[in-house]
């Protein structure tokens, strides 16, 4: 008899896969294990509607779905919302390029198809665990040459551009110059926390301290708000 996860009890999984069959396999055997299931969903689309109707606390995502959005650009989705969640992909003979592609999203883990329940259940315990473990200190991967820095989020304070190099400014640290443009790194980075709000700048809602009209404000350094940005640095203000 399997045990059920102590990390079960009442969590939430929303299921991404095109596959009736798998889905439901899946499904069954979470809810025997005193999970909730939140959705099956076979789309990017269907997948976005399902998480803003019942916010889940992981999903399992297959990295190919119907219609042309993948499970990866699902990630990249979840990866952008103010409030973080793992996830893991369902993998089944997935190209080389399609495996580059999902690791850039960081995943909690993978899963090989046909899944089997052992492997289901270790891998969704372990990511709920890390989760919670991360959450109490949340870092960013921010590469450069060959080289990956591990940032906590709340160390990032301003990203300012100058010309094909970017300084991140840190709290209590040597600013860190990365040879990126700009638009690229807070697209890695792809968090709700951080926000381009020109051309040449960033930064990170945590450390805003007000607003004023075309002017955002970390303590007293004034970070311009170029039009291009407007609306998006308000929505998450």
């Amino acid at each position: 008899m399997q045990q059920t996860p102590p990390s079960a009890s009442g969590r939430r999984i929303l299921i991404v896969e095109d596959e009736f069959i798998i889905s439901d396999t899946i499904a069954d055997q979470l809810r025997e294990q005193n999970y909730i299931v939140t959705g099956e969903a076979i789309s990017y689309d269907e997948a976005v509607e399902l998480y803003h109707k019942s916010p889940p606390d992981l999903a399992l995502l297959d990295i190919r779905l119907s219609g042309p959005e993948s499970g990866i650009d699902f990630a990249h989705f979840l990866r952008a919302q103010k409030e973080q969640i793992p996830f893991v992909y369902l993998t089944s003979q997935v190209d080389e390029q399609h495996l580059a592609l999902a690791r850039e999203t960081f995943p909690a883990g993978y899963l090989s198809k046909p899944v089997q329940i052992n492997s289901l259940l270790t891998t969704i315990d372990v990511a709920l665990h890390n989760h919670q473990s991360q959450q109490q200190e949340e870092t960013v991967a921010v590469k450069t040459g060959q080289a990956t820095h591990i940032l906590p989020l709340s160390a990032i304070r301003h990203l300012r551009a100058d010309h094909v190099y970017v300084q991140v400014s840190l709290v209590d640290q040597k600013p860190l110059v990365l040879r990126r443009s700009l638009s690229d790194l807070v697209s890695e980075i792809n968090h709700f926390s951080i926000v381009q709000t020109h051309r040449s700048h960033a930064v990170n809602l945590q450390h805003v301290t007000r607003y004023e009209h075309r002017t955002v404000y970390i303590d007293d350094d004034a970070v311009p708000i170029s039009d291009k940005y407007r609306d998006q640095v308000l929505s998450r203000l």
